[in-house]
């Protein structure tokens, strides 16, 4: 258990501002390799010498995480977004679940929130604040929904891996190409293999008006335009999972309907924010037996039928409350 290594993989795209303190907490914690995977040159201040610099123009995390795991020699690999920090026994608490157990490929685990300057914060949106992962040993192994919903706590930053499992993954993880957090959970479930949940934070996730919740102190037209974007990326990254779902399980495995599902839904918020061909987009989906099970997106398309204008208002409107940060 001792002898297990683990490299951090921390990946970084024009963001300058919080790295050097996203490294220095990898290498403080006790990473034995540290990639720092990156479209942009300069040094890191105060880690000199205790990193490998991974040059990468891609945009897409997935690529730059596919690449840090190509790299990495540890036969764990965990992941850090260049605005997160690991707690100091992150490290420990690794060697510690993954050395006990030699059949686990996937873990993830809680996360404490900061703001923009390492001030804790209340996070009260559902991806954060609605999970359980304490209640992982009663899950049933099958209702995806369920795992993803309530029990899994998410995130990039707090995704760690058994290098020798996901290389076999790399391939269709660069197809997906977005989404890698929960890319890594439906691998190891689509994989039927062993995977923990661990209730304590071992990851300070920073929420701010430059990260991953872009609806966060934007206003209406960028909130649209970033919107389309995000969701897009994710209906593109749920229809390649949901391949593999099939492929692996079944059309009919809970699994692969949560996911078809899921990609519909995104799909479909991507075209009500385009614009042109918002209804359509919207009858398609309600006619999917399957996609109206997403209550939200059910309310979008609904509205989008009657005025694709007064959808898009309802999702920024939305938006504002889901993503609050309550100080």
């Amino acid at each position: 258990m001792a002898n297990l290594r683990v490299a951090a993989v921390v990946t970084a795209q024009d963001r300058r501002q919080f790295l050097p303190m996203a490294v220095r907490s990898a290498v403080e914690a006790g990473a034995d390799e540290v990639f720092v995977v990156r479209n942009f040159p300069g040094p890191i201040e105060g880690c000199e010498g205790q990193y490998v610099d991974i040059p990468c123009d891609v945009p897409e995390t997935n690529e730059k995480e596919a690449q840090g795991l190509e790299r990495a020699d540890s036969e764990i690999v965990a992941f850090l977004d260049d605005d997160d920090l690991w707690e100091p026994t992150k490290v420990r608490r690794l060697r510690t679940e993954f050395g006990e157990r030699p059949d686990l490929v996937y873990l993830c685990h809680a996360q404490r929130t900061i703001d923009a300057a390492g001030a804790a914060v209340t996070a009260s949106h559902a991806e954060y604040a609605q999970k359980a992962p304490e209640r992982f040993g009663a899950w049933d192994g099958r209702h995806f929904g369920e795992l993803v919903g309530r029990i899994w706590p998410g995130n990039n930053s707090s995704t760690c891996l058994r290098r020798s499992w996901a290389r076999s993954w790399l391939p269709t993880f660069r197809a997906a190409g977005w989404g890698a957090d929960l890319f890594w959970l439906s691998a190891a479930y689509l994989d039927r293999q062993p995977m923990a949940m661990v209730p304590e934070p071992l990851t300070a996730l920073r929420l701010h008006d430059q990260n991953m919740s872009h609806q966060r102190d934007a206003g209406p037209a960028a909130f649209r335009s970033r919107h389309r974007t995000s969701c897009e990326r994710f209906a593109r990254s749920l229809e390649v999972l949901t391949r593999a779902a099939v492929d692996r399980r079944g059309p009919n495995d809970p699994g692969a309907v949560w996911l078809r599902a899921k990609s519909l839904s995104f799909r479909l918020l991507a075209d009500v924010e385009a614009g042109p061909g918002a209804r359509r987009s919207a009858w398609r989906f309600l006619t999917d037996g399957s996609a109206s099970a997403d209550r939200g997106a059910t309310m979008a398309a609904l509205l989008a039928l009657g005025s694709p204008a007064v959808a898009r208002r309802a999702l920024y409107r939305s938006a504002l409350r889901r993503w609050r940060v309550d100080l």
